[in-house]
């Protein structure tokens, strides 16, 4: 899987140290001091790049929104089942989270945040609507008002990753976690 930042130099450390910290932390507790220090710049170099420290986060919330839209993009395009889309973008998020676990961290953490800045276009639950609606259409999934089944399915999607690191040792692996939680969304939805 490739990386979801490929940004060089004193803009790429930064960026690192930021989700590194965001992560870990969360936006509040992080400051433009701690971002430059674990970045090895002055807090000037920063200012260089973005105009501070929500700047920055939006960006990279943005970055990863945009990359993962476009992942769900292409489930989209795939000629199987509006279940089967589901399930394929539950197993491309555990991934993502096995791959990139401080940046799915920061957007798991930062989706109320930073949620009313992201265009129309790059919302994530909109993408699930439209996969929800198709099913619906189909007669694939049981007719039921979209947006409870765009709640249901995103909680059982997000919340057990946005509390894994609470619960990482009486959870199973993610391999088999993501595994049921696709049984869990194919029951649910069909």
């Amino acid at each position: 899987m490739e990386a979801l930042f490929s940004h060089q130099g004193k803009k790429g450390e930064l960026l690192k140290a930021s989700i590194q910290l965001f992560a870990a932390r969360g936006y509040d507790a992080v400051s433009v001091r701690d971002i430059a220090k674990a970045a090895g710049v002055t807090e000037a170099a920063l200012y260089k790049h973005f105009n501070g420290k929500e700047d920055m986060s939006l960006y990279i919330f943005g970055e990863i929104i945009r990359d993962y839209c476009h992942r769900m993009q292409q489930i989209m395009a795939l000629e199987i089942s509006a279940v089967e889309k589901l399930c394929r973008i539950v197993s491309m998020t555990y991934d993502l989270y096995q791959e990139h676990p401080s940046e799915i961290r920061f957007a798991l953490l930062s989706q109320y945040k930073f949620w009313d800045h992201l265009p129309e276009n790059r919302k994530p639950h909109l993408l699930i609507k439209t996969i929800l609606e198709e099913g619906m259409a189909s007669g694939q999934i049981p007719r039921e008002e979209v947006y409870f089944l765009i709640t249901l399915y995103t909680g059982l999607l997000l919340e057990p990753l946005a509390q894994y690191p609470y619960f990482r040792e009486v959870l199973p692996e993610l391999p088999e976690l993501k595994q049921r939680i696709m049984a869990k969304v194919w029951k649910l939805l069909t």
